[in-house]
């Protein structure tokens, strides 16, 4: 069972990590022999995971929005199929089309809705403009797509103003999401004064969005975010409530117990509280994933078959990975099993038994799965065993049972149930304060750079000869990960040199450029709601990816959102030294940037052109514009100009423009990029900072043209992700390097 359950499970693994899925008739015919030859073997369990994880993987992408459907106005008919979430007056939610020409899911964006808002399983009209699945593509940066194929969904767009949106049929009594939004509602009403409502609605009805991006950052450096969501542990603590509960009535009446064993009856109570609460929890991926590895065990009780947890969790994975093989895609996947694993590995009867073993078992853990937060989180909380040792036993044996109580109390007296929330708000402020403090410790979390796969695999092999019984000669070998760890540098440019990143952050700029010992970022991107800019989501998880602690010099080319808009976001969690704008009325902790200024980083030399002292002008016109001269490669980042400037550039500098890379000034509109200046700059590269499908039909294809004439090298941030230089000549596109099935190609 074991050695079929790992067999299956990569096979999967496999075939949803290549970048371009084979032909499914070629597959098929290849692999058929196999299975015939090796039937009994464990390699065709490989392989029939292989197929299944493909066959699943091409029925996803056909479901994808077809390319002549982009772009255009279309009036569907629908059910909505998820909770609506509301921020910054824009209403997301997930819409199921009846029309069988567009994907079966599709997420949709509604601003400034109005009055009447749309309900889960209402069936609703909208003419909406869709787009196939997209997102920006960065090192370190979140894979949007990639999460997009994970939940199914095929397209995403906005609903356009029109007299069409109206509501078509309410939704049924019986649905799921309905009553959630009621309970939602209930308890925002019931416990309005509750200080951590957030988390109650999180453990109650999954609804995780009123939680902060602080909040967040305190659960990730304290190792804690599994517990202040649904997670395995919840589902598994309610079925446990559920078997002690049923088993205990159930043995108080002789009669009963003639119908029907205690234990039995138990795991029948488990399997109902742990799918009541996975219910409430709205039946997410991660949740449908613990409420199958909880029938798995109240089915083996049932049939009163033996219990032996490796087969167990074995024959669990086999059904997870049967119903939803995407679930490989999904760090929780990893780490939820990983953990049980791990669990039962160190508290095996091979180890010696030991009274401390509840406590030395968060050691553990964060141990065995430090190789797994560093692939997927790049950090690993060095105080998560203490934080767990106090919140795991408070949250699960206190905070659930009181929320659950709660939940079962409120269609029968509001009043108790109140003071029951009442409680478990106190309990989690308690926890808070605590978790907080842990957080605000200086070694609390330890952030790294991005490792390489070898080095990675090394490390978990290593890692896991520590976890092995006590009597296993060599076994302190595993120590050696962590002088590994603290000893790796990624690659910096040699004396001289430079790395050029322009990144991804859609209608924007934000660049980066290193030196041997300096780092230089020219814009930080647009804010684009009161919870999203790419200064904290593109431009700090880069540097991280890069092992870059600190920004030496930040240029923020002129004031316009798509450029400023990151600052705030990234100075939050990357320190910044020093900060020279055009605009310091909107950076007054900023140091203005004038033509004339020049320094030199490790042999580059860094020149400023504009704006002259007294530069005349827009905004645009009135941008940074940063020369940069290094032995591998030239660079010129001129921001937003337009021709007044580019006319003023080739009156003042019009032999020192020439470069290498150009970042095409103002993202390819009609108002720069003359035909003197594109001549006189004759960059071999010409990079083109522009967002997918932007409103303003950036680059023009006129400017584009001229650019091709000169003979340079097109590069666009919307068909290539992070743009990467590292020597001369030599450079490489995010999104194609980090392809995956998932990912768009333009």
């Amino acid at each position: 069972m074991i050695k079929t359950a790992i067999a299956f499970l990569l096979g999967c693994t496999l075939c949803l990590n290549l970048s371009e899925l084979p032909h499914y008739g070629w597959l098929l015919a290849v692999a058929l022999p196999f299975l015939f030859w090796f039937r009994q073997s464990v390699l065709s369990v490989f392989i029939v995971g292989l197929l299944w994880a493909g066959f699943q993987a091409q029925l996803r992408i056909e479901q994808q929005l077809p390319p002549d459907l982009a772009g255009q106005d279309s009036l569907l008919n629908g059910v909505i199929a998820s909770i609506p979430e509301q921020h910054d007056k824009v209403l997301r939610f997930n819409f199921q089309p009846e029309n069988h020409a567009f994907p079966d899911e599709i997420r949709l964006s509604w601003y400034y809705p109005g009055k009447v808002l749309p309900g889960p399983g209402e069936r609703w009209q909208f003419e909406v403009r869709l787009k196939p699945p997209s997102g920006m593509k960065n090192p370190g940066g979140f894979d949007y797509e990639k999460w997009l194929f994970m939940e199914g969904i095929g397209a995403t767009g906005y609903i356009r103003d029109s007299q069409h949106n109206r509501l078509l049929d309410k939704a049924p009594r019986w649905h799921i999401d309905k009553f959630r939004l009621q309970i939602q509602q209930k308890l925002g009403r019931l416990v309005d004064h509750a200080r951590h409502l957030p988390f109650i609605l999180g453990l109650s009805v999954g609804q995780r969005e009123q939680m902060t991006s602080e909040h967040w950052q305190v659960l990730r450096e304290t190792g804690t975010s599994h517990l202040l969501a649904i997670s395995g542990l919840h589902i598994g603590l309610a079925a446990a409530i559920g078997f002690f509960l049923f088993r205990w009535g159930w043995s108080l009446s002789l009669s009963t117990l003639k119908l029907l064993p205690a234990r039995q009856a138990g795991a029948v109570g488990g399997f109902s509280f742990a799918l009541f609460y996975a219910l409430l929890a709205g039946m997410a991926i991660p949740t449908q994933r613990a409420l199958i590895m909880v029938t798995t065990v109240m089915l083996a009780l049932l049939l009163k078959r033996p219990l032996y947890p490796a087969h167990i969790l074995a024959l669990s994975l086999l059904l997870i990975l049967a119903f939803d093989p995407f679930s490989v895609l999904s760090a929780g996947f990893w780490l939820s099993f990983s953990a049980v694993a791990l669990i039962m590995l160190t508290c095996s009867a091979r180890f010696p038994a030991s009274r401390s073993n509840w406590l030395t078992i968060h050691l553990w853990l964060a141990l065995g799965l430090m190789p797994l937060l560093i692939i997927f989180f790049g950090q690993v909380s060095l105080i998560s065993p203490l934080a767990n040792l106090i919140a795991v036993p408070l949250v699960s044996l206190l905070v659930v049972p009181l929320i659950l109580a709660a939940m079962l109390l409120l269609p029968i007296n509001e009043t108790v149930s109140k003071l029951v929330l009442t409680a478990a708000d106190y309990l989690l402020h308690w926890l808070w304060q605590l978790l907080s403090w842990l957080s605000s410790l200086p070694f609390a979390d330890w952030r790294m750079a991005e490792l390489p796969w070898p080095l990675l695999i090394f490390i978990s092999l290593l890692a896991l000869l520590l976890l092995l019984p006590r009597a296993m000669p060599a076994r302190w070998i595993g120590l050696v990960p962590v002088f590994a760890l603290i000893s790796y540098q990624p690659e910096r440019p040699a004396a001289g040199q430079i790395f050029f990143t322009l990144l991804d952050v859609g209608q924007g700029l934000a660049a980066v450029v290193e030196t041997r010992t300096h780092t230089l970022v020219f814009d930080t991107g647009p804010r684009y709601s009161e919870r999203f800019d790419t200064g904290s989501a593109v431009v700090a998880p880069y540097l991280q990816s890069r092992g870059i602690e600190q920004i030496d010099k930040l240029v923020v080319s002129h004031s316009d959102n798509d450029h400023l808009g990151g600052v705030a976001g990234l100075k939050q969690l990357v320190p910044v030294k020093q900060t020279l704008s055009s605009d310091i009325k909107a950076l007054p902790a900023a140091s203005r940037c004038v033509a004339g200024q020049h320094w030199q980083w490790d042999g580059v030399m860094f020149e400023v052109l504009l704006p002259l002292a007294d530069q005349p002008g827009t905004d645009n016109n009135r941008s940074c514009v940063l020369k940069v001269s290094a032995d591998n490669l030239s660079l010129l980042l001129p921001g937003d100009i337009e021709r007044d400037s580019e006319r003023q550039l080739l009156n003042l500098y019009a032999d020192k423009l020439r470069a290498d890379i150009l970042v095409v000034p103002h993202h390819g509109s009609r108002t720069s990029s003359t035909h003197r200046f594109v001549t006189a700059v004759d960059p071999v590269f010409a990079l083109f900072p522009v967002g997918y499908r932007n409103r303003y039909g950036f680059p023009k294809q006129e400017v584009l043209e001229r650019y091709l004439e000169q003979g340079s090298i097109i590069l666009r941030s919307d068909q290539h992700g992070a743009i990467l230089f590292r020597q001369q000549q030599s450079v490489s596109s995010w999104r194609q390097h980090a392809a995956g099935l998932w990912t768009a190609n333009y």
